[in-house]
């Protein structure tokens, strides 16, 4: 699973193919840190290649979407398109799509 998105990098072209790396969850305090990399698509993720992009995003209070039993990757997924990165920022891959 993964985010299908432009999004521009520091090195002049866009990243289109987003993957979390890292998730780390708080159940009790209801948050996790979503570390996403960003590559220039899938078949260079599929090849193992290195991310050109990385961002992390906080879900917490009512944007956490997990339980008491964890957090799934498809909630964690649909998560991040509705998560700004800074507060008053629109969210960096809001209209992703499912890649």
């Amino acid at each position: 699973m993964a985010l299908s998105k432009a999004i521009p990098t520091d090195f002049g072209i866009d990243a289109t193919y987003w993957h979390i790396l890292a998730l780390q969850v708080n159940r009790a305090d209801r948050n996790a840190a979503v570390t996403l990399a960003g590559y220039l698509d899938e078949p260079a993720r599929r090849a193992g290649r290195r991310p050109i992009a990385v961002m992390t995003l906080t879900l917490a209070g009512d944007a956490y979407p997990g339980d008491a039993d964890g957090l799934r990757y498809a909630a964690a997924y649909a998560a991040v398109k509705i998560t700004p990165q800074n507060a008053g920022d629109p969210p960096p891959l809001a209209d992703a799509a499912d890649a």
